[in-house]
């Protein structure tokens, strides 16, 4: 199977590097911008499959591609929503850094095992979204192309679990979209934020 993982187009948000889990805003001027010139890289892609979070961002992302694709079967799965970060939604880091200097020091030093007040612990989120793609990659025919629209959270997230790459590593850049393979010895990327 061809996975086409995506990142949602810029938003308002990305600019001012807030945390912004499940806040639903919609792309900005740029990230619509984005959204048509990923389409346009994908128009003469064969996509059987699309996926998407149920948010905004992503919708308008994939509604951009799919104008080129109207017979590609289309699911909406919040299993790949971003992980919402509780206290720290709307802030960038000097603001949690004041607001919340404590929990901020010791994420800082164990991301995966420190949560923000009201946020879903990492642990949670990551089985969360690595359920959700291997239901497809084990339910879907597997010579099909499989386009996800996502976000940093969950690229990064399934990257670190396909490949045992570093989460921190690696920067899926909005508007772009990575291409992984499935084979006998997993998942593995073959080209980064084309």
């Amino acid at each position: 199977m061809k996975l086409l993982m995506t990142r949602h187009g810029e938003t308002q948000y990305n600019k001012e590097k807030k945390y912004y889990g499940r806040t639903d805003i919609e792309l900005d001027g740029l990230g619509l911008r984005q959204a048509r010139e990923l389409a346009d890289k994908l128009k003469a892609t064969t996509i059987d499959y699309a996926i998407r979070s149920d948010l905004k961002r992503t919708q308008q992302t994939m509604d951009a591609i799919m104008q080129y694709h109207p017979q590609t079967k289309q699911i909406i799965e919040k299993d790949i929503d971003e992980m919402p970060f509780g206290i720290w939604e709307g802030l960038n880091a000097d603001q949690v850094e004041a607001r919340d200097p404590t929990t901020w020091a010791a994420w800082l030093q164990a991301p995966f095992d420190v949560t923000p007040a009201g946020a879903e612990p990492y642990r949670v989120f990551e089985k969360r979204v690595t359920t959700a793609l291997d239901h497809y990659r084990e339910t879907l025919p597997s010579n099909s192309t499989l386009l996800v629209v996502a976000h940093q959270g969950v690229l990064r997230t399934l990257y670190r679990y396909w490949t045992g790459g570093d989460f921190w590593s690696v920067d899926f850049k909005a508007g772009c979209y990575s291409v992984f393979e499935t084979g006998d010895g997993g998942v593995s990327l073959v080209s980064l934020n084309d």
